[in-house]
């Protein structure tokens, strides 16, 4: 793929996302069309394109563009041809007809990729800044691997506390009554998982809570965690909700979210985000519930794709201070997965130094929507599965892999619709038998994992994951309390086979 489309990466990644939750344009959902270029590519390889599910718009550096329900058309200004890419091949009508290459090459008439003064992968501050880290500006890794870690050690987990289930539930330290909390930790005990993973900011209803409140609370609810024998993983900022303080150049839009942004990873996050962390670690460790944590976690979906070297010292030098203040606790990166680390590169050498060399005890996977390596979904996981997780360290390092988010939106456009919940039950079967399939993988984690009892349902998604299911997407039909349905229903069915992990229904 060549680095213009490259930059294009988690614009499609998200498009299912992107579909399910609404964010597309009502223009684009009122059946849009493929026009001019584009109709005559796809009528050239209609099995491959499909149908378009937006209507073509044009991106900032000039480049027109359609996402489809398998991959993305382009018609770049450069050098005026029009391609389709599914994320691994490209099919380009170009001077010489039609062809296809890998998106890892480029063929001889293609022209080179504009100059950065045309279409700016970062701004000059953040490139001042990645400079002064050491921090080479470039879109994809350099040939060869990054310097590894001066002490690489062997990763201290080895399951999720005995299991092999954990339950996101993102809000759940924030809930008003810490009634809700201890009913969380109930039905994460009904459901036989040995975690439950909490973000330390708050993204929905924006409780701006310092570090030191955040360990208070961990304290607090330490008691219900213990007599259930429930741990956390605590991520200690959402990617999409800095911690209080932060610089305004830390954080705002990309790819349509709110999150995170380079100069963060670069250099502010020394500043409030590293204080934050101090302040949690050491309240949680001066209360004596050090105990209750299964790990802490760097952050939620962390990611610098403009310069995705980036993330290394990042990640190098915070395990640096946790240490300082915890030597004992496993650190988990929070990243979740290679096209997220470096858009379109499956050969990413940044994943296989967080794999091979980093200062963490697992690898990280995120993905919803999941059908198969030719219908990835948000994350093509299996990149991660089939090559950086797979393929020996020269070190000998084996890091356990834990898929912390995998679920299913409310609707899978193409798979099924909103009112087809046992046919989400089987996608989501067919998910779980995919990634467990993979040796390396210790355990999976369901999104939203919320009990249907808590009062406070600020904190529930109705978009995916358990707390979407039922009628409204309320969350009703459990087999734990079906509320606000009267029976049981088709969340029932898939507690019951998330409760079974690792073992699972017989094809």
């Amino acid at each position: 793929m060549t680095n213009s489309l490259a930059r294009l990466a988690t614009t499609l990644a998200l498009a299912g996302a992107l579909l399910a939750s609404g964010s597309i344009s009502a223009d684009a959902q009122a059946r849009p069309e493929y026009r001019l270029g584009f109709r005559v590519l796809a009528g050239l390889i209609p099995a491959i394109t499909e149908d378009p599910v937006e209507t073509e718009h044009y991106g900032p550096n000039g480049d027109s563009l359609q996402l489809t329900s398998r991959g993305l058309m382009v018609w770049r200004k450069a050098d005026n041809w029009t391609a389709f890419t599914d994320g691994e091949y490209s099919w380009i009508n170009g001077p010489l007809g039609l062809q296809k290459r890998n998106n890892g090459e480029r063929l001889p008439w293609e022209a080179a990729d504009p100059s950065p003064t045309q279409t700016p992968l970062v701004d000059a501050t953040q490139l001042q800044l990645a400079t002064a880290q050491g921090i080479e500006a470039i879109p994809t890794s350099p040939a060869g691997s990054p310097t590894p870690t001066a002490i690489p050690y062997q990763p201290r987990i080895a399951s999720l506390n005995g299991k092999a289930l954990l339950l996101n539930m993102h809000g759940a330290l924030f809930h008003s009554e810490l009634t809700d909390f201890q009913e969380n930790v109930a039905y994460a005990q009904w459901m036989n998982a040995g975690v439950i993973r909490v973000f330390a900011t708050d993204n929905n209803a924006g409780k701006n809570w310092d570090g030191a409140r955040v360990g208070n609370r961990i304290a607090d609810v330490a008691p219900y965690l213990r007599a259930a024998n429930i741990k956390l993983i605590v991520a200690l900022v959402n990617n999409h909700k800095p911690v209080p303080g932060e610089p305004a150049n830390s954080a705002g839009w990309m790819d349509g979210y709110y999150q995170l942004l380079l100069p963060f990873y670069i250099q502010n996050w020394r500043g409030p985000y590293l204080q934050f962390a101090r302040d949690l670690i050491t309240t949680v460790r001066a209360r004596q519930a050090g105990d209750v944590i299964f790990a802490w976690e760097l952050g939620n979906e962390l990611h610098t794709p403009q310069i995705p070297n980036a993330i290394i010292p990042f990640i190098t030098d915070m395990v640096q201070e946790i240490r300082k203040i915890d030597d004992h606790t496993p650190i988990l990166p929070g990243t979740m997965g290679v096209n997220h680390l470096e858009p379109w590169n499956v050969r990413s050498t940044v994943a296989r130094w967080l794999y091979c060399d980093a200062p963490v005890d697992a690898y990280t996977l995120h993905a919803y929507d999941w059908s198969s390596k030719e219908q990835q979904g948000d994350m093509p996981i299996s990149w991660d599965l089939d090559y950086t997780t797979v393929e020996p360290c020269s070190n000998g390092r084996k890091l356990p892999v834990i898929v912390e988010e995998l679920g299913t939106s409310r609707t899978f456009p193409g798979v099924y619709t909103s009112d087809q919940e046992l046919e989400r039950v089987a996608q989501e079967l067919k998910q779980l038998r995919f990634v467990l399939g993979y040796p390396q993988v210790i355990g999976v984690g369901a999104w939203n994992g919320e009990s249907p009892r808590v009062v406070d349902k600020a904190y529930y998604d109705n978009r995916r994951g358990l707390t979407s299911y039922g009628a409204g997407a309320a969350g009703g039909g459990s087999l734990y309390d079906p509320q606000p349905e009267k029976s049981p229903g088709f969340r029932g069915q898939l507690e019951q086979i998330l409760r079974g992990l690792p073992y699972l229904p017989p094809q």
